[in-house]
């Protein structure tokens, strides 16, 4: 509730606009049994013609007034329903752009997008209501209550018995509807990460042919939510016969003890027509809000949700401190004695890792599989923060400044290419909107990635699907190298991004580079000698641990993992390409 309260302060004229509206819409709509009342008692039953005319204008005038206030009400209801929406989602959006990346891993893609979408979607519509006919609903029953009493005292415990009954029903239903919204939500999650899984996951299942398994493991989870929603809509259905019910044991009464009252002189014959019409209201509209308070239960668990993602707190907390690259020497940044441990591993990744990157020179990483290359990158670009030790930039510890500045000065080729939908062109403008096209031109050229584009027949133009799914391996990997050198940076790391290229593609683009980068660092993780063999500086990493640093022929003669390592590859001899 507490994100509605904030959204109410920001938004406080328009719910106020929309009681008084409400509040006008409920006193035209009690007012019609009034003059109806009027129009038998004064009109009908005295064979007054003026009367009827005149309290029947006065009845079509409310009618259409209160028609307009509705309509009013209708799109101020829209309206704020709408900038919830939008309010929550900004807010979601912002939220999980500021978590760290192991937080939005631990709710999952799925999870995150069905809380932005359907759980947001579910919020909208049932404030929508709320707002429409929870809002009035106390109002008309109250006044319906109170003018029953105006027209027979002896006639008010009618409409009493009549709402209390109803409301009784109505509380059992929704007490038994709660938990089961619930579940239905957790269930909506379910099938969310399921139907992705099976969705992207595609061409594997079938390799596999686990098509069957497959079908069963989904046809259960969908099953599970049709029969949790079937027993939702079996609650929900009990309503409509209950109120007909009460409507109809309210309307005998009514007539049969009112005739009687009437007989005796005691009650107009327009007055029973007006307490029937008092009472058929506020039955109606109750039946109306039980049934958005049916649904209230899932719109408070999705709003639940929501606040989970919003309250979560940051593990990554900026420093207010400011680069000085003026004042520092060509070193840019440095790793001292880091250690890095994942939450709830038994032995660290990274372990008492020390070396310095330098401007001009290419530093290298090598390693076997698992043996912490990545993690060097998450950890300087403070995706996760170091267990122990610590990473200078320009001198400053890296936990001293935000996190903005830090990534400002590094362009990062992840080891999976992943291309956003958009074009070519606005894929290498990705990390440097002004760029110009001699700029991108210049940078898909060292990515040997040139050719290519201008290949295509629109050029730059040409469209990028989502992921790049309508370009090759290699021709992804290329455009996320150029997309990285569009953006001018002090550090480019490549983190094994060149394993998609052949050996002359590497080559070029590895010569290419050097001049491109001459004024900044480069840092390269790769699996194969001939990308790092060139490299001023090789870190050799064995189980985390740093087990030789120098150049390609230094780490031939006093490194026998790196010696291993090329050995396997058929290079340790190989002179410089």
């Amino acid at each position: 509730m507490k994100q509605l309260q904030l959204f109410y302060k920001e938004e406080r004229r328009f719910f106020f606009s929309l009681f008084l509206l409400m509040l006008v819409q409920s006193f035209g709509t009690l007012l019609l049994p009034y003059f109806l009342a009027k129009i038998i008692d004064e009109g009908i039953l005295k064979v007054d013609t003026t009367a009827i005319w005149h309290n029947g204008w006065w009845m079509f005038a409310i009618a259409i007034g209160t028609v307009i206030v509705s309509v009013g009400g209708s799109y101020l209801s829209a309206h704020l329903s709408g900038k919830f929406g939008h309010f929550l989602r900004m807010r979601l959006f912002k939220k999980t752009q500021e978590l760290s990346v192991s937080a939005v891993d631990g709710y999952g893609t799925p999870t995150l997008l069905a809380r932005t979408t359907s759980d947001i979607n579910n919020i909208q519509q049932i404030l929508m209501m709320a707002l429409q006919m929870i809002l009035p609903a106390p109002m008309i029953v109250a006044a319906s209550i109170f003018l029953t009493g105006t027209v027979s005292l002896r006639m008010i415990w009618v409409p009493i018995v009549a709402i209390l009954c109803f409301s009784m029903i109505a509380y059992g239903v929704i007490r038994k509807a709660i938990p089961l919204s619930q579940i239905t939500q957790k269930l909506v999650d379910k099938m969310m990460r399921i139907l992705r899984e099976t969705f992207t996951g595609a061409r594997v299942i079938r390799a596999f042919d686990k098509a069957a398994y497959e079908k069963e493991r989904t046809d259960q989870t969908l099953t599970e939510y049709a029969k949790t929603m079937i027993q939702v809509n079996r609650l929900f259905a009990v309503l409509n016969p209950t109120v007909n019910l009460v409507m109809g044991l309210s309307i005998s009464t009514i007539l049969v003890y009112g005739g009687y009252q009437s007989l005796h002189g005691h009650l107009a014959i327009g007055s029973i027509t007006a307490i029937i019409e008092y009472t058929i209201l506020s039955l109606w509209f109750l039946t109306m809000a039980a049934m958005v308070i049916v649904m209230v239960p899932t719109g408070l668990t999705s709003l639940q949700r929501i606040t989970e993602v919003l309250e979560e707190p940051i593990d990554l907390i900026d420093g207010d401190q400011t680069l000085n690259k003026t004042a520092v020497s060509e070193t840019i940044a440095a790793f001292n004695h880091v250690q890095f441990t994942y939450e709830g591993a038994e032995e660290p990744v990274l372990e008492d890792i020390s070396f310095e990157i330098h401007r001009g020179k290419t530093t290298a990483i090598v390693g076997g599989t698992g043996s912490g290359k990545s993690t060097i990158a998450k950890a300087l670009l403070r995706f996760k923060d170091v267990t122990a030790g610590s990473i200078t930039l320009f001198g400053r510890n890296i936990k001293e400044i935000s996190q903005a500045e830090l990534r400002d000065q590094i362009s990062y080729v992840p080891q999976k290419a992943l291309l956003l939908s958009g074009t070519i062109q606005e894929t290498l403008r990705f990390g440097n909107r002004p760029a110009t096209h001699e700029a991108m031109a210049k940078a898909a050229e060292v990515a040997q990635a040139k050719s290519f584009i201008e290949g295509l027949p629109e050029g730059y133009e040409s469209p990028v699907a989502q992921k790049g799914s309508n370009f090759s391996g290699g021709q992804k990997q290329r455009l996320s190298i150029a997309r990285a050198l569009t953006k001018p940076a002090e550090i480019y790391f490549f983190d094994d991004s060149f394993s998609a290229l052949d050996y002359q593609t590497d080559a070029n683009l590895r010569r290419a580079l050097k001049e491109y980068t001459k004024d900044a660092a480069v840092i390269i993780v790769a699996q194969r000698v001939s990308t790092v063999k060139n490299a001023d500086q090789i870190i050799v990493l064995d189980n985390g641990k740093m087990v030789g640093k120098g150049t390609h022929e230094e780490l031939l003669r006093n490194c026998q993992t790196y010696q291993e390592f090329a050995s396997s590859q058929g290079m340790g001899g190989m002179k410089d390409e």
